[in-house]
């Protein structure tokens, strides 16, 4: 006998809290006074008004709670967003009652990084009114400040049903993550300017290079002693009489890499968390620029797990990066001198030692050939940085 599947979990309502809030306290207040005086004095037409305030008073505290009844809302989210920079979410909201219709509502979602509250919550939706059965939609927005996997849900919908005496809040279910990877800044070109020009060309003579491996430059007049190779026939064929061979520059440098330490002793420096996450932004800043220039970018580190990264200079080679310096975590084993000596090294590439610690550079064979930038350096290179 084939065993039948289990049935669903049942749907969980929503839960909600009704007050009587301050507005309601005032209002009770006076309609007991126009009860007292109605009682005291004998008056019908006072105890017609207090009859009026007694159906206000009812009408207002059920309908306060069933127009905010059976509301169905759902988020649409981007794949990803970027630290710091605010970006949109879109909700659809459906007024699910077939005859009600919902007015006055407003809804908050909640933003959290692993259970943490984020201190900056997003906007409030508010819903002016919908006729039953309608769908609406609408959006807010959201400020995200920590990279990893952000949280938004659930739903809380506040209903003050006219006049404001009473207050329901209710709980939608309902949860969505949203990948939060880091900013990418700009760098200063005036300071970088430099840095680019001390690692423009590999320090070996051009004997060395393979034929085709050269950067053609310009044209010149023979010279005796010029390869024939190197004479340009076709256009010196348009200048009867005179030679022209073609002249090259010596290779550039087009494979960099990007070493980043994330190297941290005890979870509960503060000071050193934040040049990490510091350094995590400088990383994709760096590695952006780079890819914009035409290098070749391999990145490294220990996320805890060593990562390596190979990056063309494409469209969209920068995302793959991004992602994973989102997720990275910090290292606890693995320090600067773990990182260089799995690295290894090579003479055609140049070297960008992203340093986090304020210990010591170890000693490599390759330190002719690279920057090391630190958490000071960082915030100085990085326009807008500050902190």
């Amino acid at each position: 006998m084939s065993e039948s599947a289990p049935a669903p979990p049942p749907r969980r309502r929503p839960r909600g809290s009704f007050r009587l809030n301050a507005r309601g306290w005032v209002f009770l207040v006076l309609s007991g006074s126009v009860a007292f005086a109605a009682a005291f004095k004998g008056n019908n037409f006072l105890f017609a008004i207090f009859c009026v305030l007694g159906g206000i008073f009812g009408v207002s505290a059920v309908l306060t709670v069933l127009v905010a009844r059976r509301m169905e809302i759902g988020r649409l989210l981007p794949e990803t967003a970027a630290a710091g920079e605010i970006f949109s979410v879109s909700v659809r909201l459906r007024n699910a009652k077939r005859l009600l219709p919902a007015f006055c509502l407003k809804f908050e979602d909640r933003l959290t990084y692993d259970g943490r509250p984020a201190p900056l919550q997003p906007t409030p939706v508010w819903l002016p009114l919908a006729r039953a059965g309608q769908r609406l939609r609408g959006s807010y927005y959201v400020s995200a400040h920590e990279r990893g996997w952000a949280r938004l849900g659930p739903f809380t919908v506040t209903s003050e049903f006219v006049p404001g005496l009473f207050t329901w809040r209710a709980v939608l279910p309902g949860e969505d993550r949203i990948l939060i990877t880091p900013r990418v800044a700009h760098l200063s070109r005036r300071l970088v300017s430099t840095l680019f020009a001390r690692v423009d060309y590999v320090d070996r003579p051009l004997g060395e290079f393979s034929r085709g491996e050269q950067e053609f430059a310009s044209l010149r007049d023979y010279r005796p002693g010029d390869h024939p190779r190197r004479i340009h026939w076709k256009m010196s064929a348009r200048r009867p009489g005179q030679l022209l061979v073609r002249e090259y520059e010596d290779p550039r440098v087009r494979d960099a890499v990007v070493l980043l330490e994330t190297f941290l002793p005890n979870p509960n420096d503060q000071r050193r968390r934040a040049r990490l996450e510091r350094g995590v932004t400088f990383a994709a800043t760096l590695a952006d620029a780079l890819l914009a220039e035409g290098y070749r970018v391999r990145f490294r580190t220990f996320a805890p797990e060593p990562l390596v990264l190979e990056l063309e200079s494409r469209r969209g080679a920068i995302d793959e990066l991004l992602v994973a310096l989102a997720l990275l975590k910090p290292s606890r084993i693995h320090g600067l001198g773990s990182l260089l000596e799995a690295e290894g090294g090579s003479s055609d590439e140049v070297y960008f030692i992203l340093k986090v610690g304020d210990d010591p550079m170890p000693e490599w064979e390759h330190l002719g050939r690279s920057l090391v930038v630190d958490a000071s350096d960082m915030k100085d290179l990085m326009l807008g940085e500050s902190g």
